[in-house]
């Protein structure tokens, strides 16, 4: 494994800024070893996804290795720190294809950092599997994603408050892209739900404190609550929300959702606090027939035992499209069109984030399905049945 951290980062912005990106010929991929590029914001403050997402597929990739590789060859995994920057994210891309040439790149890990680097990376005809649901992957295009699609999660989070009765939500948004993706999509699809949007109220990523809004929101008097962010951000929301002593239920957006919970909301989780989720943070009350209780079991394990702590669905996502991506060039080699379709041919893979399944018309591995209500009660992830 190579990791170029931020510390390293200053040359090579300036050497490649304005790189022209050349795909590498058939002799040129010829090597020995097989190259699978990665980059995340493994540190700042998209670290929450990043580390897990980029820890994870350096334990598939050792794991394959151990395996003795792929036709006897090594595969090695070239990191790069974006430190969730799109200019760095796209800098570090441009390499990876020019200098590193790898043959399929894993990640980014947010919107605004994988709109950054996907036209250099169609240009180029490198395979993408990205680590956001809010980018949708084009048809018959070198980029896939194994989430399901954001509408798709709201509308799961909006079914359950439409059972729970509630007629009337405030939000509480960040101002990032999630945050505002996140914000439209609530306000365009509550009324096929009889919800009626109120008050918003919108918080930057960097805020300490969102007592301001949520007194705003409280006075509106809602059913409940929506916060719809990313990230340590859920943790401003609820410690203002405990503070002003708000009883409405508050869910909470699936990019907020992480297994730090019990140590970032020690003392200030809402005593209904609800989520649409993955099924890795549920899987202990998911039923033994479940496709991916075992292969979410397998992981867990092997992940602490490799890095001493537990991970959820971000290290989830990385082992599965390395995993993914280790199968392709199995198949077809280091040729990056031949990955492309061979990914398109996933059927039916039983991973850690959900069933997945891919087609030339579909890059989007994963449907409505792969998503379930959590609560976070007494420092514990139960799933709403």
């Amino acid at each position: 494994m190579r990791t170029i951290l931020s510390s390293k980062i200053a040359a090579v912005l300036a050497a490649a800024a304005t790189a022209v990106v050349a795909v590498p010929t058939a002799e040129a991929q010829t090597a020995d070893s097989y190259k699978i590029g990665l980059v995340a914001s493994i540190t700042g403050p998209g670290s929450f996804l990043g580390d897990p997402f980029s820890k994870s597929a350096q334990l598939a990739v050792d794991r394959a290795n151990a395996a003795g590789g792929i036709n006897g060859k090594k595969i090695e995994l070239v990191i790069y720190d974006t430190e969730a920057s799109a200019d760095k994210s796209l800098v570090f891309v441009k390499r990876l294809i020019s200098d590193d040439k790898v043959s399929v790149i894993l990640g980014p890990d947010f919107s605004g950092t994988v709109r950054a680097v996907l036209p250099t990376t169609e240009a180029a005809g490198v395979p993408v599997l990205y680590n956001t649901p809010v980018i949708e992957p084009k048809a018959g295009s070198f980029h896939f994603t194994p989430w399901p699609s954001e509408e798709a999660s709201y509308r799961v989070a909006l079914t359950s408050l439409k059972a729970r009765g509630v007629k009337k939500v405030g939000i509480l948004a960040t101002t990032d892209l999630s945050g505002e993706s996140g914000m439209k999509q609530v306000q365009r699809l509550a009324g096929e739900y009889g919800i009626t949007v109120g008050t918003v109220e919108r918080m930057e990523m960097q805020d300490k404190d969102a007592t301001s809004q949520l007194t705003n929101i409280k006075a509106s008097s809602p059913d409940a609550v929506f916060f719809v962010g990313s990230g340590a951000t859920v943790a401003v929301a609820c410690k203002a929300y405990t503070r002003l002593d708000m009883k409405q239920p508050v869910i909470i957006s699936t990019g907020a959702v992480s297994a730090n919970f019990p140590t970032l909301l020690k003392g200030i989780a809402p005593a209904t606090l609800i989520f649409p989720t993955y099924k890795m943070l549920l899987v202990n009350d998911l039923p033994a027939s479940d496709p991916n209780r075992e292969p979410i079991l397998t992981f867990l394990k092997l992940f602490e035992d490799k890095y001493k702590r537990k991970t959820d669905f971000y290290g989830g996502a990385g082992w599965d499209l390395a995993n993914i991506a280790i199968d392709a060039m199995r198949k077809v080699g280091t040729d990056r069109t031949k990955i492309r379709d061979a990914i398109q041919q996933v059927k039916n893979y039983p991973g850690t984030m959900a069933v997945l399944t891919f087609a030339p018309d579909n890059h989007r591995g994963a449907g409505v399905d792969a998503q379930l209500m959590g609560q976070f009660k007494d420092d514990k992830f139960v799933l709403i049945k």
